[in-house]
């Protein structure tokens, strides 16, 4: 079993590079490379369950409170770094949204000016989007 200081030094090192993911992650959105991102959030949930059973694994030791009172800076710092990757993760997520949601208007946009490059009209000289009537049998 490995002693606090350790387990705390993997803490850090665990969470820093969870900060280099979420600012991959981060650049990968602003790139609009979505396609590199199933990969990212693969390597993204491996560090949480780390993070998580290691989390496990201090809150297992005996006496943690006391024992932590002697690392006042390393837990400062642990602290730090997780809230900037909550702080992080939590634009990513906002940048996610607004990508998503620019996709679709451009989704709309493209099958709206489909629609209207295929316009025909009917007996009554009204217009409709080309072949998606009904009445047509192929």
């Amino acid at each position: 079993m490995m002693d606090l200081p350790s387990l705390l030094r993997t803490q850090d090192d665990n969470l820093s590079q969870m900060q280099g993911v979420l600012a991959e992650e981060f650049d990968l959105l602003k790139q609009h490379r979505a396609l590199a991102l199933p990969a990212l959030a693969e390597r993204k949930q491996q560090l949480l369950t780390a993070i998580e059973a290691l989390d496990k694994t201090l809150a297992e030791q005996p006496d943690l409170r006391q024992q932590l009172s002697a690392f006042p800076a390393q837990l400062q710092a642990l602290q730090s770094k997780l809230d900037a990757c909550q702080e992080q993760n939590d634009l990513n997520g906002r940048l996610l949204e607004l990508s998503i949601i620019s996709n679709r208007r451009l989704a709309s946009f493209l099958s709206k000016l489909r629609d209207s490059s295929s316009l025909t009209y009917d007996a009554k000289g009204n217009t409709r989007s080309g072949t998606r009537s009904l009445g047509i049998k192929a």
